[in-house]
């Protein structure tokens, strides 16, 4: 009888699922230059806008240029798609500021950025929501 178990991650191949960081205290530079960051505050109120950052590179640098750069980034209330803003290799900087609001918690904030070499790259932020 064939092994009806999913895999959810292939170890060996970048370009298969969204990969994440496996160990956080000993990143490899390949998810140090493709994890997004995600900046925004630990608790906001209900319905109120708040700022969130999104930053692939910050903690090594990734290249960008034509042949090898950040494609775009998603970010997602838990599961609930929020925006996507695409880039260029060269001409942008893969960095982008969003006002959001939220109207109860979701959990997390989650990011992904799509590297044109090296896949899907997902990142998550911890988020409360208070006054609903």
């Amino acid at each position: 009888m064939p092994d009806t178990k999913i895999p959810t991650k292939c170890h060996d191949n970048v370009l298969c699922g969204v990969n994440m960081v496996c160990d956080a205290e000993n990143m490899t530079d390949l998810e140090k230059k493709h994890l997004p960051v995600i900046t925004a505050p630990d608790t906001v109120g209900k319905g109120e806008f708040f700022e969130v950052t999104i930053e692939v590179g910050k903690l090594l640098a990734h290249p960008n240029e034509p042949a090898h750069h950040i494609d775009f980034i998603e970010l997602y209330a838990d599961h609930t798609y929020l925006a996507r803003v695409h880039f260029t290799g060269q001409a942008t900087k893969p960095t982008v500021k969003l006002w959001i609001s939220l109207d109860h918690s979701h959990g997390k904030l989650r990011a992904f950025a799509y590297c044109n070499l090296h896949g899907n790259w997902g990142g998550y932020k911890d988020i409360q929501v208070t006054g609903y």
